[in-house]
């Protein structure tokens, strides 16, 4: 069983040559390594030429640059393996990551994803991570009980069970027989779609729990610079295709889903700008209030009840109903002031 192992590349001169390492020193061995260079400016693709000089499994490509979601698509197109992966250029791979999936496939034959848990690195602090899921084998009918339910968002808008493609193998059948492949139109989150169209259109899963087996690089220092203008653009898009995707499933209602992934893409567009250090307070709550007051988010809200969020969450909940982006900001500042007296004492 042949798995291709897709690395989409930009920029990255700096850790590429341990992603690289990680995943050509795999205790499983039958893998397809597939580096595709969008069209870097540093000596990335010229790091890639050499890695496949001393290893045949490994293709090394170079496109124009068109996002990590174009790069994927051209690794898709040119992968031969049985099972399709992906790791982004800047994470690495545990060491027996790829063997321990391919045994669950081989316990579980014909198995269309298997998906692992894994590991966030912030400087030195590492934090496990994992999901709430049962361990083990999900027919259909287990994927629409379990994880159908919170496929987009849960209720108190914490983390999905299943949002990473790098976290999983697939089965190349599953890409080829309902032409799935990543939007090239989303510039982020281009994992959400791509995980919500495989998990409806599969019919088996495995989980693998507490197999931390992938390792993503956090930049604490690019925090402050994270927000950029058209992300609001790009996830009101997301949000579009999503319905496009499932607002007519026969299998699920995701109406309400679909409501709280657009007002939890706000929320998390409101948190990364409260928290970047670039852009003046009064830009900040203009940009607040521009989004706060987009019809679609307004739109809704209407009829749309929470309880199942702190009290706090409440608050903001409230805040961008009714467009209020200076109130935001000063909630957040006296919240921030609280906490940090907190760690004080």
């Amino acid at each position: 069983m042949k798995i291709s192992v897709i690395v989409p590349i930009f920029n990255v001169e700096r850790y590429l040559r341990q992603c690289i390492n990680s995943i050509v020193n795999q205790s499983y061995a039958d893998l397809e390594i597939i580096l595709v260079d969008d069209g870097s400016t540093d000596n990335s693709f010229q790091i890639c030429k050499e890695a496949s000089d001393n290893d045949s499994r490994i293709i090394a490509i170079t496109q124009e640059n068109a996002g990590v979601s174009a790069a994927r698509n051209t690794g898709i197109k040119i992968s031969s393996g049985d099972y399709i992966t992906f790791v982004d250029s800047d994470d690495w791979l545990n060491i027996d990551i790829y063997q321990l999936m391919a045994e669950a496939i081989q316990s579980n034959p014909n198995v269309e994803v298997v998906m692992c848990d894994f590991t966030t690195v912030t400087n030195v602090v590492e934090v496990n991570v994992s999901s709430y899921l049962a361990a083990g084998l999900y027919s259909k009918k287990d994927i629409i009980r379990d994880i159908y339910p919170t496929l987009l968002v849960t209720e108190d808008f914490g983390r999905l069970p299943i949002i990473s493609a790098c976290t999983c193998l697939f089965k190349k059948s599953l890409f080829v027989n309902y032409d799935i492949h990543f939007d090239v139109s989303l510039r982020y989150s281009e994992d959400y779609l791509f995980m919500a169209e495989v998990m409806t259109k599969s019919e088996s899963y495995y989980y693998l729990k507490d197999c931390y087996g992938y390792n993503y690089r956090q930049c604490e220092e690019s925090r402050s610079k994270k927000y950029q203008p058209e992300w609001w653009s790009t996830l009101k898009t997301l949000n579009k295709r999503l319905k496009q995707l499932l607002g007519n499933s026969p299998e699920f209602d995701f109406t309400r889903q679909l409501k709280l992934q657009l007002i939890h893409s706000a929320l998390f567009l409101s948190t990364t700008i409260f928290y970047n250090q670039n852009i003046p307070h009064r830009q900040k709550a203009a940009l607040l209030k521009e989004i706060f007051n987009e019809k679609e988010l307004k739109a809704v809200f209407a009829n749309l009840r929470f309880n199942k969020q702190s009290f706090p969450s409440q608050i903001i909940l409230y805040m961008i109903k009714h467009g209020m982006g200076s109130g935001y900001l000063i909630y957040r500042n006296v919240i921030s002031k609280i906490k940090k007296l907190g760690h004080s004492k």
